[in-house]
């Protein structure tokens, strides 16, 4: 126990003289070592053992696998030809009900599990089936850590370097972790759980830094990253996202290719750059060979952009471009670098942000046909961008990839998005008037209603086009899936007050929440074209709420799509035999499709939700394994006689299970 902490380690019998790395041999074809050498996760210099584990494609060593964030396997024992013949290796119950978001690592002949609410640890013995070696529980503070999080007592991921396993707790406590004995090496604090502040497990680690972003945006919190010595736990430094130039890390040498992303202080109004929002739970990657890291940060807070800036005024340019108080950089793209943390670049997706559109998502890194490195994102205002890796500058236009009408596209001189003025979020009616034709009477649907303030508004894609989920890149087919979310919103926002740690959105549900227009031939529409009271109108409305898409970064457009009933909000896993992994919630199956078509190729019911990628690894045995836990914490509802067959609560269930899925050691062996 160490003086600032307590926590339990408990040990079972571990194996004599076990390795946490494996010299077996790697059943890899030629095509599949060639995908992984265009992969590039950077150079060998790196001091710690990372980069090698990574070469070492039977290992899982960070979220989405590898630095450049394709949550992409060269593994080539399951194909599209034997996927069907998968079967049941071996289960393991977690035993926290709830929602697990962070994917197994898996170095050598062990697999290391995070759980949530609370944050535990487990070592698993891969050589007698998922036999714990060790279970670490941190003393924390579940029931104030639950009611702050925002979205639930998660954990998103699991670090290894140098013979340690890194987490954070919800609570914001950061561990360094001995990945053989489970002991507590060090401990540190990384949140201030008192104004709202937690951690969600998502980090990265580059040389010998273990770099952390902060959650709750919600709660007033200021966005920033952080970073921790592997080997000491001490804090070397933390960047803000928005604030004053030292506390952003803007240098004299900081040259951003657009203009409106020079300053942060200068964008806000007064001091409320102090309560922004801009948080960072999502996902990094990180070029080495450049020493930068890249990812993108959550909504402005509050949501009422009247906090933000001047009362009610909003200064449109002629292309409707947001000309002040852009709030950078919340809900933003930066690229920082690795040691320093400084800024290098960034990019403000949606300016001022009044609708919540966090940007938690994977930026991936990959080279395009003409030779350009490039960082792009399939982000959460629904728009997939694509830009120059060390500018910044988009490389190519950014195109719609659900249907959106509150952002009509980019100007590719200023980088400025092109809002509907229609669409923007006013406290007072009579400050709405003066932009818009808002009707106290009139809803947009031409329905009277006594209690109707005129402030409404209704919008798409919602709060979000998809939410934090990893996407998959894939090498062999220079595609991106993604999974998608179909819905608008009515939204409002109303006067308050910031209390540190109590809720700081100013915003609520204002009505029905329509569904998203689609073509005859099921495209997406383009941004801004169907008037919204034509959005409920039989025949428009999508008749689904959620899609796994391939959209190609090279051709600009979405290649295909495969439809589910409900929200797809699954992460994503590719494979170098053009295999797709997902968890299927709208039915409680666990899927394969064929990357170059979507065709779903193997179905397992295992009855339950699924929130965490997939992953795939190499067995002691040599067998190539895929592993994920079906989890839910939901509520399970009563399924009625008489219910509609494609009721998903006919199909799933609370649980939490690990499930391990290989082939048959006769089909392996081919």
């Amino acid at each position: 126990m160490l003086p600032n902490g307590s926590w339990t380690v408990c040990h079972w019998q571990q194996q004599e003289g076990k390795a946490l790395t494996s010299t077996r041999m790697l059943k890899l074809s030629g095509t599949a070592l060639g995908a992984f050498a265009v992969a590039g996760v950077g150079p060998a210099f790196a001091n710690n053992d990372v980069v090698a584990l990574v070469d070492n494609p039977g290992n899982v060593v960070m979220p989405s696998i590898s630095y450049n964030g394709w949550n992409y396997s060269t593994l080539d024992q399951i194909t599209l030809d034997n996927v069907d013949q998968l079967q049941i290796a071996w289960t393991w119950q977690v035993g926290i009900l709830d929602s697990h978001e962070a994917s197994p690592l898996v170095i050598g002949d062990t697999m290391y599990i995070a759980s949530p609410k609370p944050n535990y640890v487990y070592a698993l013995d891969l050589n007698r089936d998922g036999v714990i070696l060790w279970e670490f529980r941190p003393d924390m503070n579940v029931e104030e850590a639950t009611r702050q999080g925002c979205c639930g007592a998660q954990t998103r991921g699991l670090n290894y370097a140098e013979g340690k396993i890194f987490f954070a707790t919800l609570d914001g406590q950061v561990f360094g972790l001995d990945a053989e004995t489970g002991e507590a090496l060090w401990r540190t604090v990384g949140g201030d759980l008192a104004i709202g502040e937690t951690m969600v497990g998502n980090m990265i680690v580059i040389n010998d830094l273990l770099i952390a972003g902060n959650a709750g945006g919600e709660r007033g919190v200021r966005g920033k990253v952080q970073a921790f010595d592997i080997n000491t736990g001490q804090l070397q430094w933390v960047m803000y996202n928005m604030g004053p130039d030292n506390e952003v890390g803007i240098t004299p040498g900081y040259t951003p290719f657009y203009a409106d992303n020079r300053s942060s202080l200068s964008t806000w109004y007064g001091d409320s750059w102090r309560r922004g929002g801009g948080t960072v739970w999502g996902y990094f990657t990180a070029d080495l060979e450049r020493n930068a890291f890249y990812y993108s940060t959550g909504n402005c807070g509050p949501w009422n952009p009247d906090y933000r800036r001047e009362w009610g005024v909003v200064t449109l340019d002629e292309n409707g471009g947001l000309v002040d108080y852009r709030n950078n950089w919340c809900a933003s793209q930066l690229a920082r670098d690795a040691t320093t943390g400084h800024l290098i670049w960034a990019f403000n997706m949606t300016p001022a942000d009044p609708w919540d559109l966090d940007e938690p998502l994977i930026t991936p890194l990959i080279t395009m046909e003409d030779g350009r490195d490039v960082a792009i994102k399939a982000a959460r205002n629904g728009y997939f961008f694509v830009w120059d890796r060390d500018t910044g500058e988009l490389v190519r236009e950014p195109w719609a990839f659900v249907y959106i009408d509150n952002n009509l596209g980019y100007d590719m001189e200023t980088g400025r998005a092109m809002y509907d003025i229609d669409t923007w979020l006013f406290t007072n009616v009579e400050d709405r008037r003066r932009y818009t034709d808002a009707d106290p009477g009139t809803r947009a649907d031409g329905t009277q209603v006594a209690d109707y303030t005129g402030t409404e508004v209704e919008w798409c894609p919602s709060i979000a086009a998809r939410n934090w989920q990893n996407d998959a890149y894939s090498p062999r087919t220079g595609l991106v899936y993604t999974s998608t979310l179909l819905n608008c919103r009515t939204q409002v926002v109303f006067e308050g007050e910031y209390i540190p740690g109590e809720g700081y959105t100013l915003q609520r549900q204002a009505g029905a929440v329509p569904r998203q227009p689609r073509n005859a031939d099921g495209t997406v529409p383009a941004p801004g074209t169907v008037p919204p009271a034509d959005r409920r109108a039989e025949g428009v409305a999508a008749p689904h709420q959620g899609e796994l898409q391939a959209n190609s970064p090279e051709e600009g457009r979405t290649v295909w799509r495969f439809i589910t009933m409900e929200a797809n909000n699954m992460p994503i896993m590719a494979t170098a035999t053009d295999l797709l992994f997902q968890g299927g919630v709208d039915a409680g199956v666990m899927r394969a499709l064929n990357a170059t078509n979507g065709e779903v190729v193997w179905e397992f019911r295992t009855g339950s939700r699924f929130n965490q990628s997939p992953i795939t690894y190499l067995g002691p045995d040599g067998k190539q394994y895929m592993a994920i836990i079906a989890s839910s914490a939901a509520a399970n509802g009563a399924v009625a006689f008489d219910a509609a067959a494609d009721n998903a609560n006919r199909y799933r269930r609370s649980g939490s299970t690990l499930y391990v899925f290989a082939l048959p050691d006769a089909v392996a062996g081919n």
